[in-house]
């Protein structure tokens, strides 16, 4: 069985890294916000502002959540772009590759 060239499939890749992009903000927001919460809440156990601690703890755990989350998305809409520019580099290549081995057109 040989295996054919199929673009669709890579735009299909690119889809679903664009996809899990989009996800891994909000998981990775999701996640600091718990343990931000749960590292200054359990550190403020004993402290009369416990409450405040844990909302300030959920923030910043949040926050830091957010950036991690918008760098390891980054890297995947870098794969996706890289892969979507290699099929269109193959396209074009494909195109101009067809133009040259035409016959030339003869006018008389």
């Amino acid at each position: 069985m040989a295996v054919q060239y199929d673009p669709k499939i890579i735009a299909q890749h690119a889809e679903a890294l664009y996809r899990r992009a989009s996800r891994i903000v909000f998981t990775s927001a999701v996640m600091g916000l718990i343990v931000g919460a749960g590292a200054l809440g359990v550190a403020s156990n004993n402290s009369p502002s416990n409450t405040v601690l844990t909302l300030v703890g959920a923030l910043l755990g949040a926050l830091i959540g957010i950036s991690i989350g918008r760098g390891r998305a980054f890297v995947y809409q870098l794969q996706a772009q890289q892969a979507l520019c290699q099929v269109e580099i193959e396209s074009n290549t494909r195109r101009a590759a067809a133009l040259t081995s035409a016959p030339p057109v003869k006018s008389d």
